[in-house]
């Protein structure tokens, strides 16, 4: 595209062109289809150039790349972005035409350059985060409550605790699967089973075990069923599960790990 009809689009779209140039410049419009795809694009680049201006100071990423991101999904902003890259790439030097001219060309690369930064920096932002690396960051079994004494232990749970400390995860499954509802330390023992599922990566046996703890909604520990499936969730890239649980964390400062749910940003 030549410099002067770059300025003829520029005047098109700004309402300053005379009404016999409007016209000529229209039937061109009409004819030419390469000349409607960079008037497209001429539209699109004004109107997020004219939006409030971004400011890349900010502690968290600008609010207004959130706002571009489900248009830079769509395909025409990514013809529009791989347009733009093209525009940097073939920038040639204007001093041999007049200032009205090289100012609004010089504008269209400078708004160019603009939107590449901020598509760059979009997509940097919203890189898609590695699930699993929370589960790893986050869990951590040796949180459980111990209730372990020395000498022989007299409680199924007690055995199925200690099946567990000594990484005999099968030993602590069989064990602890067996304690009733009706038994006091049922909570306790869904904590250990669930960690133990997990341990032998039995992920949706461990996560059916949260699932009960965090029905017990009159056990204390209750809560700690929905932070660990909230872990499992992660580990397994089942992100809108994950983010239920985190409102459910939410909802009650008091819940276990609501600090760290707060925290968590995926």
């Amino acid at each position: 595209m030549d410099i002067d009809t770059l300025d003829l689009i520029d005047q098109y779209l700004r309402g300053t062109l005379s009404e016999t140039e409007k016209k000529a410049f229209e039937k061109r419009i009409a004819t030419e289809e390469n000349l409607q795809e960079e008037i497209v694009i001429h539209q699109q680049l004004l109107a997020i150039h004219e939006q409030k201006q971004v400011s890349l100071a900010n502690s968290s990423y600008p609010k207004e790349l959130a706002l571009m991101k489900k248009k830079l999904r769509e395909e025409n902003y990514v013809k529009l972005s791989q347009k733009i890259r093209a525009i940097g790439k073939n920038q040639q030097p204007l001093t041999t035409v007049r200032f009205k001219r090289k100012k609004t060309v010089n504008w269209l690369y400078s708004v160019a350059a603009s939107l590449v930064v901020l598509i760059g920096l979009f997509f940097i932002f919203n890189k898609p985060k590695d699930l699993p690396n929370y589960y790893e960051n986050y869990v951590n079994w040796e949180e459980l409550p111990s209730f372990t004494v020395k000498g022989d232990p007299e409680e199924l749970f007690e055995k199925g605790e200690i099946f567990f400390k000594n990484k005999e995860y099968k030993n602590a499954v069989a064990t602890l699967a067996i304690i009733e509802p009706e038994d006091k330390w049922y909570p306790f023992a869904l904590l250990y089973l669930g960690a133990s599922y997990d341990q032998l990566n039995e992920n949706e046996k461990a996560i059916a075990t949260f699932q009960k703890l965090a029905s017990l909604t009159t056990s204390e520990e209750y809560s700690k069923g929905y932070w660990y499936q909230l872990l499992l969730y992660l580990k397994t890239n089942q992100k809108e599960k994950a983010l239920d649980m985190k409102t459910k964390i939410l909802a009650n400062p008091n819940h276990y790990k609501y600090k760290e749910a707060t925290e968590l940003d995926f």
